[in-house]
């Protein structure tokens, strides 16, 4: 089986085939029912994963499925929740990101060998996927970019206002460790969780 790294056609028009920039924004009962969807299909996700061989190339290309396939849903509901270029930069995004991170599961299983050879062809099948992602990223920009100058309107201030304590509270919980981390994550609201594994801080599917 070819590397995902090799097929960067669909690297990029993968990534374009998500929601529409200018898709109606979700009402509150929606976006409320559609975080606790995706929370329990990660966690269930999750849990069949950890029912396979601890460590093994299935369980790593296991959880890496359904952690980056929930960050895609993550990002996809909150371009939905609120339409703008940067949020649909974050959708596009987000699947790159995870066409990477399963690329590099299939180099690191593909040539999982000790031996001279495998370990080079294990260095150069990942610096193509990271190639691969780095185009995959800007074709992102540049398709975020071409629908935002055409369709979106300027930020309110009360949006750039609920952004700002949105990043507080995350900034917030980023700051702390351990059972403190979690706790803090645990009351951050569904938007500021979305927020957060949009952009990437790590916080994982609430429990």
């Amino acid at each position: 089986m070819r590397p995902l790294w090799r097929l960067a056609a669909a690297w990029v028009i993968g990534s374009v085939a998500v929601l529409p920039l200018l898709a109606a924004a979700m009402d509150d009962d929606a976006y409320r029912e559609a975080v606790a969807q995706l929370d329990a299909r990660a966690d269930k996700a999750l849990a069949h994963c950890k029912r396979l061989a601890t460590g093994s190339a299935a369980q790593r290309r296991c959880t890496a499925e359904a952690q980056t396939q929930h960050e895609v849903d993550a990002a996809q509901l909150q371009a939905r929740r609120h339409p703008s270029g940067n949020n649909r930069f974050k959708a596009l995004a987000a699947q790159v990101n995870r066409r990477y991170a399963l690329a590099v599961e299939d180099c690191k299983t593909g040539h999982a060998g000790n031996d001279k050879d495998s370990k080079s062809a294990q260095q150069e099948c990942l610096r193509g996927a990271k190639q691969q992602r780095a185009a995959g990223i800007q074709e992102a920009h540049q398709q975020a970019a071409s629908e935002v100058s055409i369709f979106t309107p300027p930020k309110s201030e009360a949006e750039r206002q609920r952004e700002a304590d949105l990043d507080t509270a995350i900034r917030k919980c980023d700051s702390l460790l351990g059972d403190a981390n979690v706790q803090c994550v645990r009351g951050l609201s569904p938007e500021a969780r979305l927020r957060a594994i949009s952009r990437g801080s790590g916080v994982p599917p609430a429990k």
